[in-house]
């Protein structure tokens, strides 16, 4: 992004691309906080838009849409119960799990609460952020991460609405905010915890949603961080 004042055209572009982000990451952190219900999966299905080059994230969205596509009372409840066996650990002993928290893969002892949460937990403080109360998990689960990113992309779109030098400039710090944190968080995860994942919902199916999910976040997370250095 240009330090000088960029012309209106391109504004709006990056605006356009802004609100894209961000609504990828509303959609990603609404996946991992909770159970599918029927308003999400109608949204998923059939509303959520979405254009890229890459075929393995086409692919992956169609999967997920396929899945969720017409689901109905029982599909419904068959995705909440491998949301908590994956994510939760509920279920048989023999069970494979993707805990979805950034200490798991990144403290030597592989537990929770660790230096990672207390680092994101600091990140969202300096941008004067605090983690939804009504969201118990840790501020370094996943859809928390994935949302401080949503965030940040709106708040970058909303620097750049103001149509002045002073916005692009806090535009393009907030990019820089947002690469820095991929870097130092989910770029440092992602790939193990989605491997997980996959492996952990593979007795849905290979096309089922949340290893199409996984497929979809791994790609879509390393492709925005490498898009958002691009720009910078």
């Amino acid at each position: 992004m240009s330090e000088n004042l960029m012309d209106s055209e391109t504004r709006a572009a990056l605006m356009g691309l802004m609100e894209s982000r961000a609504h990828v990451y509303q959609v990603l952190s609404r996946s991992y906080r909770t159970e599918v219900d029927a308003a999400f999966a109608r949204e998923l299905a059939n509303e959520f838009s979405f254009e890229s080059d890459d075929a393995a994230l086409n692919e992956a969205l169609a999967a997920m849409r396929v899945a969720l596509d017409g689901a109905d009372e029982e599909a419904l409840e068959l995705l909440a119960v491998t949301f908590d066996r994956v994510f939760f650990g509920m279920g048989p002993l023999t069970a494979r799990h993707a805990f979805p928290y950034e200490s798991v893969y990144t403290s030597d002892r592989g537990i929770m609460m660790q230096e990672a949460y207390t680092s994101v937990a600091r990140a969202y403080r300096e941008q004067a952020l605090a983690k939804d109360p009504a969201f118990t998990e840790p501020e370094d689960h996943l859809a928390v991460e994935l949302a401080f990113m949503a965030t940040l992309a709106d708040r970058a779109c909303t620097f750049l609405s103001a149509g002045d030098e002073a916005g692009d400039e806090a535009a393009t710090e907030t990019v820089r905010q947002s690469l820095a944190f991929a870097q130092a968080h989910l770029l440092n995860w992602i790939d193990r915890f989605c491997g997980e994942l996959t492996l952990a919902a593979a007795p849905d199916g290979e096309n089922g949603f949340y290893v199409a999910l996984a497929t979809f976040t791994t790609r879509f997370v390393e492709e925005d961080a490498a898009l958002l250095e691009e720009m910078l």
